[in-house]
């Protein structure tokens, strides 16, 4: 008769069930640990994400509003010389850089009888001066002949630059008002915050060229 295995049946019954112990605490550590660095991961992700979209939504708005400045800048350069009454000078009809303030070629003086066409230049929008304001980087327009004649800014506070160049017909740049054929305008924006990626801040340049219609 074999006895071994009663013997045997108790030493399994009596055998411990190793998956009634639970973790340990350094298993848990671990765990918790790994969880730590998925979650920390998922966050930075998260975050590095909301940076971009927000510096994206920034760049978009630094363009629009440099597209704008060249459109309203554009639509008082077009109407110029228009003098069917024959009251202003040639040289008077586009004045280069008025304010006398450096740095140069960065404000134009545009005159043009369009408001109504009466041989008098009174009215508003006809005698009209635009200029980079630096200390406040915006683009004024100044209008004399308006309810408020002081220099309104017509952009944000995004402004770096705007430079006027004059071309004549043959397309040569010239600083004669009366030659003046061709204006191009070019404008600089900046973000107000920098680029959480680069370090920098994000610039947008454009330009445009008008032609003068008189000329």
């Amino acid at each position: 008769m074999r006895t071994a295995q009663p013997a045997l049946a108790c030493r399994v019954a009596q055998r411990p069930d190793l998956g009634e112990s639970g973790f340990t605490l350094i298993e848990f550590m671990i765990a918790a640990a790994i969880m730590t660095m998925v979650l920390g991961g998922t966050v930075m992700l998260a975050t590095q994400i909301q940076q971009a979209y927000g510096t994206q939504l920034d760049d978009v708005a630094v363009e629009q509003e440099a597209r704008y400045a060249l459109d309203w800048i554009a639509r008082d350069l077009r109407s110029a010389g228009s003098d069917p009454y024959d009251i202003i000078p040639d040289n008077q009809e586009v004045q280069i850089d008025p304010d006398g303030v450096a740095p140069t070629y960065d404000s134009i003086l545009v005159q043009a009888d369009i408001n109504p066409p009466d041989g008098v230049l009174d009215d508003p929008g006809e005698n009209i001066t635009i200029a980079f304001d630096s200390v406040n980087t915006v683009i004024t327009r100044e209008d004399p002949n308006a309810a408020d004649p002081a220099a309104q800014a017509m952009t944000e506070a995004i402004f770096t630059d705007l430079r006027f160049t004059y071309l004549d017909t043959a397309r040569a740049v010239t600083t004669t008002p009366e030659l003046v054929a061709y204006v191009q305008v070019q404008v600089t924006a900046q973000s107000r915050a920098r680029n959480p990626i680069t370090g920098g801040y994000t610039t947008s340049t454009l330009a445009t060229e008008v032609r003068l219609r008189t000329r």
